[in-house]
Formats: C-alpha cells, sequence, structure tokens
C-alpha cells in the first residue's frame, strides 16, 4: 500500500515539475515572439530605408567620365 501512495506521490511531483516547465516553456516562446515581432519591425523599417536610399541614388544625375592615360 505504501508503494502505491510513493508511487502517487512521485507521479504527483512529476506531473507539477512537467506543468512548471511547461509554464516556463509558454514564457519563453511568448518572449521569442515578442523578440521576433521586434526585430521584424525593425527589418520592415531597414527595408523601407533602403528602398528609399536606392531611389535617391538612381535620381542622382551621373556625368560621364573618360579615364586619362590609360591605353586601350
Amino acid at each position: 500500500m505504501t508503494s502505491l501512495e510513493d508511487d502517487l506521490d512521485l507521479v504527483q511531483t512529476r506531473i507539477i515539475q512537467i506543468e512548471k516547465n511547461i509554464n516556463m516553456l509558454n514564457e519563453n516562446c511568448q518572449h521569442l515572439a515578442d523578440h521576433m515581432r521586434e526585430t521584424q519591425r525593425f527589418l520592415v523599417k531597414l527595408a523601407q530605408n533602403q528602398a528609399e536610399i536606392t531611389k535617391r541614388i538612381s535620381q542622382w544625375p551621373y556625368i560621364a567620365v573618360e579615364r586619362k592615360g590609360e591605353e586601350e
């Protein structure tokens, strides 16, 4: 009888530990999701800035320059 009670206590202890681990994993997943959203926002802003820079560079006037002293 005591063996069954000991087994029950062991199983209950394991269940409690598993619940704690699940809660910790859930919190970690939530933190990771928050950080991923933050990273995505940063990347979107970076892409928008890069697109704006590309647009501005494409509008720059270029002057053709010939190199002197080069043999063809």
